[in-house]
């Protein structure tokens, strides 16, 4: 009756290999909605073709929702007030906006990078500083 119990005990902890494993793009988005906090600048400040052009962006916040986003203090040529957004290609380290722009993500624990190439397809004086490319660092709280 023993070896029996044993069995069925062993039997029930068995799942067979069919546990489901998280989806890494899941996770993803888990982690990039930042438990409802937003993204603020870290020290490293915010470049743009490997220039510090940090003050142009004081005060800047990125706020991830589910393939949603809403920032403060943004140059709209860079980022957007709001908008869309979902993962290119199944990728979860890549991220396409619904304006267009392919944004490159490195996320390590509370840290976000995010680095993208913004072009400007009407050409004049205005619009001559704007494209290039930008790299965001941020910070959670």
């Amino acid at each position: 009756m023993t070896l029996v119990f044993a069995m069925m005990t062993i039997g029930c902890n068995d799942n067979g290999g069919d546990e489901e494993q998280p989806d890494p793009l899941t996770e993803q988005i888990i982690a990039l909605m930042n438990d409802g906090s937003v993204w603020r600048l870290s020290s490293l400040g915010v470049e743009k073709d490997g220039l510090d052009v940090t003050s142009q962006f004081d005060g800047f916040t990125l706020t991830i929702g589910n393939k949603t986003f809403s920032t403060t203090n943004s140059l709209d040529s860079a980022w957007p007030s709001s908008g869309t957004w979902d993962f290119e290609n199944g990728n979860a380290n890549r991220i396409l906006r619904n304006d267009g722009v392919l944004i490159f993500v490195t996320l390590f624990e509370n840290t976000l990078t995010l680095t993208f190439t913004t072009t400007v397809t009407n050409s004049g004086e205005r619009n001559a500083g704007i494209s290039g490319e930008y790299r965001f660092h941020l910070v959670s709280n």
